[in-house]
């Protein structure tokens, strides 16, 4: 089973996240052709990790579902739709890349909240006509810092 922490991320979380964006591009669907796709895509795992991954990929899959489809309610209203669903994804962007300075896995930039500023002027004429509340803290009050309207 799962023995660290590493093999967890490194590994099994990973696989979980290829075995859902294989079984997209070849349109896999049958349960034998999934055990198939997850053999060959984990030729070291052992079945109980095997069985973890899939379980894995089933929650991959139905958070991706849930993201799409709440962000293409948040960006209907857009001025670009494109590029507001770039704005709200940025700000997954900047969590991961905060994640990965608190687990010590990179120094923390000392140009972050500078970069960070940057990124959401730069979408701020595509998100003209979204609410204000579709955004995390950091983005909304930056954006209310200007006579810029969202809504």
């Amino acid at each position: 089973m799962i023995t660290t922490d590493a093999k967890f991320y490194d590994v099994l979380l990973t696989a979980a996240i290829r075995l859902h964006e294989v079984m997209i591009e070849e349109g896999t669907t049958t349960p034998a052709a999934i055990d198939a796709l997850l053999i060959h895509l984990t030729p070291d795992l052992d079945s109980d990790e095997r069985r973890f991954v899939l379980r894995l990929a089933t929650w991959v899959a139905a958070y991706t579902q849930y993201v799409i489809d709440e962000a293409m309610l948040d960006i209907v209203h857009a001025a670009d739709p494109t590029l507001a669903l770039g704005a709200l994804a940025v700000q997954s962007k900047w969590a991961a890349f905060d994640l990965r300075v608190s687990r010590g896995e990179h120094a923390d930039d000392p140009d972050k909240d500078r970069l960070r500023a940057e990124e959401v002027e730069y979408f701020r004429p595509s998100v003209v006509g979204m609410s204000s509340w579709e955004f995390g803290r950091l983005f909304r009050e930056q954006l209310g810092t200007t006579p810029t309207t969202l809504s």
